[in-house]
């Protein structure tokens, strides 16, 4: 592991605490961790940065994780693969057909940090 670089994660979720929330555990666990409160903010560093997974609210104000998501497939369409949906609300039934349709994974809150390092280590180690 000596000079890997650490695996990078985008959390983007409005709510502050559960930014600190997910930073603090996967800090821990040995990730960079970067967040974004909104789905332009979070756009924006795509474009300029690289990630290995990015954990994404589904509701946002201003542009959803759903949106974000669409946008993720027509630009880089190799990273829609490493996003995890997180949600907190009922999801409606919009909601549940997407999620059906494009398997996305998505953890449903409350979590805990066993399935959340589920979810990621799921993303990180390659297939065979």
């Amino acid at each position: 592991m000596k000079g890997e670089a650490k695996p990078r994660i985008l959390v983007v979720d409005d709510e502050l605490v559960v930014q600190q929330f997910l930073s603090a555990i996967l800090t821990e666990a040995g990730y960079e961790v970067e967040t974004a409160d909104n789905g332009s903010d979070a756009s924006e560093k795509l474009e300029s940065k690289r990630y290995s997974v990015i954990l994404l609210d589904i509701k946002m104000p201003g542009m959803s994780g759903i949106q974000l998501y669409e946008h993720i497939q027509k630009t880089v369409q190799s990273l829609a693969k490493r996003v995890v949906f997180v949600t907190g609300d009922v999801m409606g039934t919009d909601t549940w057909r997407f999620l059906r349709k494009t398997e996305v994974p998505y953890l449903t809150k409350p979590f805990n940090d066993e399935q959340l390092g589920t979810e990621i280590n799921r993303i990180l180690t390659p297939r065979a």
